[in-house]
């Protein structure tokens, strides 16, 4: 079966959106882990993709749930905003009970909440930074 160029684009796009994704969390976990005095440098990258991972998780399930790749939800940074402000509502809840799981433990509410503002912040300004790019 032949691709045409239209998906072929499409798909160009959506893994644009999502190694950018990949990048944001890793990002966030890296500021987390230095934020506490633990190694986040190019040496730690398999301890800082560890800590990125159960909320990458958590994002790459509800996000295409809630059209977060789709071209309708992300061509204007409107529609890009509320996609990744619904995704990360739901990815949050997600990984937040992976890490749970992998740690043995829930952290203290605090801990949920700035992941939840830090982590919004970075893919949301990467993702409104993609919109506004995308739309010229």
């Amino acid at each position: 079966m032949k691709i045409g160029m239209t998906e072929r684009i499409a798909s160009v796009r959506t893994a644009g959106l999502v190694t950018g994704d990949v990048v944001a969390f890793l990002v966030f976990a890296a500021l987390g882990r230095g934020s506490h005095g633990l190694a986040n440098g190019p040496e730690a990258l398999i301890e800082v993709a560890r800590t990125a991972a159960p909320f990458l998780a958590g994002w790459l399930v509800v996000a295409p749930l809630v059209g977060a790749y789709s071209r309708a939800s992300t061509s204007d940074v409107g529609g890009m905003l509320r996609t990744t402000l619904l995704g990360w509502s739901g990815g949050i809840i997600i990984g937040s009970l992976v890490r749970a799981a992998m740690i043995g433990r829930f952290s203290p509410l605090s801990f949920y909440v700035v992941t939840f503002l830090a982590a919004l912040i970075l893919v949301g300004g990467w993702r409104t930074i993609f919109a506004l790019i995308e739309r010229r």
